[in-house]
């Protein structure tokens, strides 16, 4: 027998099942004429996209489809899949390349062949591939989506936003690629648009998970929006979720025991993030906390190794749905639940939505409110959070800074101010675009007026490519910049590059984060615009705990003022460089021990506050432990 065997009324009827989307009928059926047919080829296939889409192994079936059908495009196709999802990525790219070799114009192949070659670390050579699918397909969802995100990644971003206008020209309701001009918008600093976009984008889709998540993030940097009118947003995405009606009567009510903590995050990682996490990880007290992670990291590193060291418990959570997470919150016994991501990439929000923990907190993540009734607190200091800051959760204070730092042990040798020997001061300003705006541009442009030998140093991926570099260099003109003077570039190694900066320019009315604790760490001093709390007092914070207040403005035209005023005294600066290092570890800012026993205090607190919220009305249940008498668990 052989793959033409099969009764083409029983394949027809196969298909029929598959397209229709019945996929566990069509893998019955399929298992069903392979019986009669056990070389029918197109069985095999279809049995294997119907094992894929239901997320079942699939790739004994598909080789056996390939080795029946060598000559079948969509069978190689699909072994790619099944390949590159089980991490063999130099596999699939065999097997998409056979794919296009017997199909040229195979539009999901170049797509997936692209995003195997990005994973491959060849960006190149994906972005070759995903406008090949977009020559044969321009509004191609995934090639689409793809290629924005890459060209983002790159810091191409007139390239991002170019291909965001010329697909919706061609496809205007591709609501998804809409909410991704109105982010494409934010990174280039432009955010004129950014809320009618994104307005239009989500008009038809006003649940959409990941859009709502640029929207949050893209409003969360708005420099022309109100802070009532961004909590507003976080508060509409909030309501969305009905309130849960949780059970805890059962919950071990003991006040003294050793308390279980749990912490979700994607950033179990190398990301910026574990320069906060690792000092508060290292310190807590582990005869009085249980900690466990919820790790929703992608691609395990180092670093994750690290972190899995400092935990008792580790719950790898990437890719289970919210209830099981919460299921497993709860199986755990958490006392307190601390969301670390706020909404950034790969938030699980959801899983707090369903209250899985008595107590649910949020700290650090995107340094703002979650907008979540079912998250308690939100920690913060009396500095980046003043009386009458917004938040849905009620703000704990830490006693000195919302934050502990642990830099780099690689980072390069501390240097003299560059003005000593240069003659003239240079700014900079090392962060992320999304972060700049006209109101900004305008207030540099008028530094460098009253300074007419100062210099500006730009340093960011995006400020090496040549399109955006063209970019910036007219925005800033158009707001008053002396751009003959303005450097843009990317250093391979930002404290290097720190190096060359007098003064760092904070952003605002959203300040910088790691960007001005690496600045501090290489001794360079930043003028700060005490702004819109949280997020744009995180600078505040800091100089608030080096003592350092005279370099917080209050105001556009003071921030002008003090970078002026402190530009013309390069010994001052010089010997504050010089210091920067060990003020810091004689910090709040470095003090790891006193920083984890702040937050021990906090969740002592939150959790004796729920004790007193919800007492029980059968004392006889006050505390129930795994010991007996509710002993330590």
């Amino acid at each position: 027998m052989d793959s033409q065997s099969a009764p083409t009324g029983r394949l027809n009827d196969l298909r029929a099942l598959f397209n229709g989307q019945a996929f566990e009928e069509a893998e019955l059926q399929a298992r069903s004429l392979m019986a009669d047919f056990p070389l029918s080829g197109e069985a095999w296939l279809i049995l294997g996209a119907a094992l894929q889409s239901q997320g079942k192994a699939a790739l004994p079936a598909l080789k056996r489809a390939v080795s029946l059908m060598p000559g079948h495009a969509e069978a190689h196709f699909r072994l790619g899949i099944a390949q590159e999802q089980m991490g063999r990525l130099e596999a699939a790219e065999d097997s998409y390349r056979q794919a296009l070799i017997l199909n040229t114009r195979f539009a999901d192949v170049h797509c997936f062949l692209g995003e195997t070659l990005r994973k491959l670390g060849s960006p190149e050579e994906a972005i070759e591939s995903f406008s090949r699918a977009l020559a044969i397909n321009p509004v191609h969802e995934k090639a689409n989506h793809c290629l924005r995100f890459l060209y983002s990644r790159l810091g191409r971003l007139v390239e991002a936003e170019a291909l965001c206008r010329r697909t919706l020209a061609l496809k205007p309701d591709f609501d998804e690629l809409r909410q991704c001009l109105s982010t494409a918008l934010a990174h280039l600093s432009n955010y004129e648009d950014v809320a009618r976009e994104s307005d239009r984008a989500m008009e038809r889709w006003p649940d959409h998970k990941v859009m709502w998540e640029q929207r949050l993030y893209c409003f969360s940097y708005h420099p022309d929006l109100s802070g009532e009118d961004i909590f507003k947003e976080f508060v509409r995405w909030g309501d969305r979720f009905p309130d849960a009606s949780p059970d805890f009567s059962d919950h071990d009510r003991n006040p003294e025991r050793r308390l279980r903590i749990g912490y979700v995050s994607p950033d179990f990682r190398s990301h910026s993030s574990r320069f906060y996490f690792w000092p508060l990880f290292s310190n807590h007290d582990r005869a009085s906390f249980e900690l466990f992670a919820y790790s929703n990291v992608e691609h395990e590193a180092r670093w994750t190794r690290c972190f899995r060291e400092q935990f008792e418990h580790w719950r790898d959570i990437r890719g289970v749905d919210d209830e099981e997470v919460a299921r497993l919150v709860r199986e755990d016994r958490i006392d307190i639940l601390v969301d670390l991501c706020g909404h950034m990439e790969d938030e699980r929000l959801g899983v707090f939505t369903l209250k899985p923990a008595p107590v649910q907190a949020t700290w650090l993540g995107s340094a703002w409110t979650t907008g979540l009734k079912a998250i308690d607190y939100a920690m913060f200091d009396p500095f980046v959070a003043p009386e009458g800051t917004l938040a849905r959760e009620t703000i704990y204070r830490l006693p000195h800074s919302f934050l502990v730092f642990q830099p780099d042990p690689k980072t390069a040798d501390l240097a003299h101010a560059p003005c000593t020997k240069n003659g003239h001061v240079t700014f900079g300003y090392s962060g992320r675009t999304e972060r700049l705006n006209h109101r900004i541009f305008k207030a540099w442009g008028d530094i460098l007026k009253r300074l007419p030998d100062a210099k500006l140093i730009l340093d960011y991926p995006p400020f090496a490519d040549p399109a955006t570099q063209a970019y910036y260099r007219d925005f800033l003109s158009r707001q008053g910049v002396d751009t003959d003077r303005v450097i843009m570039r990317r250093s391979p190694d930002i404290f290097e590059g720190l190096n060359d900066i007098d003064i760092l320019l904070d952003s605002f009315p959203h300040g910088g984060g790691t960007m001005l604790m690496d600045a501090l760490w290489m001794g360079v001093p930043f003028v700060t615009l005490a702004s819109r709390p949280p997020v744009g007092r995180l600078g505040t914070g800091m100089l608030m705990n080096l003592g350092l207040p005279e370099w917080v403005a209050t105001s556009e035209a003071e921030y002008v003022e003090k970078a002026c005023r402190f530009a013309g005294d390069p010994q001052g600066l010089d010997e504050l460089r010089l210091g920067m290092r060990k003020r810091m570890q004689a910090s709040p800012l470095m003090d790891g021990p006193s920083f984890a026993r702040g937050v021990e205090d906090a969740y002592r607190y939150m959790f004796d506050t729920w004790l007193q919220k919800h007492p029980l009305s059968n004392p006889s249940n006050a505390m129930r432990g795994d010991c007996p008498g509710g002993g330590t668990a």
